[in-house]
C-alpha cells in the first residue's frame, strides 16, 4: 500500500512538472543539430523557439551568429545598438556572434510567437547566456 501510495505521489508531481514546462513563457525545442561540414570547432543548430502570449526573453547573447524567421505571431525584436523592429510571421532576422540581443517580446496579450532559429555555434557552447544590461 506504500509504495501505491509513493506511485501515485511521484506520479502527480511529474504531471504537475510537466503541465508547468508546458506553460513556460519560453520553451526552446531543438531541431537539428550536427557538426559543421566545414568548419571544425563549429556546429549547425535549428531551435524551434515559443513566446508564449506577452512573453518576454531577458537581454542575452549568443556566442554564434542566429538567423531567424517568424513561423507565427509578433515579435518585437532589438539588438544593441539597433532599431526596435516589429517582425510578424514571414519576417526574419540577423544577429552576428556575439551580439547583444536586448528585446525579444510577443506582442500579442492572447498568442504566442513561433520562431525558427538557424545557428552557427562553437561546438558545445550554450545558446545564449544572460546579460545584465538593461538599456538598448
Amino acid at each position: 500500500m506504500k509504495i501505491d501510495l509513493r506511485i501515485t505521489i511521484l506520479s502527480l508531481a511529474l504531471a504537475s512538472l510537466s503541465a508547468m514546462a508546458d506553460d513556460a513563457p519560453v520553451k526552446i525545442t531543438e531541431l537539428f543539430k550536427r557538426d559543421h561540414p566545414e568548419l571544425a570547432g563549429k556546429e549547425i543548430l535549428v531551435k524551434r523557439i515559443e513566446l508564449g502570449p506577452g512573453a518576454s526573453a531577458p537581454p542575452h547573447a549568443h556566442p554564434g551568429m542566429v538567423t531567424g524567421y517568424i513561423e507565427t505571431g509578433s515579435l518585437e525584436f532589438q539588438l544593441k545598438g539597433g532599431p526596435l523592429l516589429k517582425l510578424k510571421a514571414g519576417d526574419t532576422f540577423f544577429e552576428p556572434a556575439g551580439s547583444h540581443h536586448m528585446v525579444a517580446k510577443n506582442t500579442d496579450p492572447a498568442a504566442k510567437v513561433v520562431i525558427i532559429a538557424f545557428v552557427v555555434n562553437p561546438k558545445g557552447a550554450p545558446l545564449s547566456t544572460p546579460i545584465d544590461e538593461q538599456t538598448p
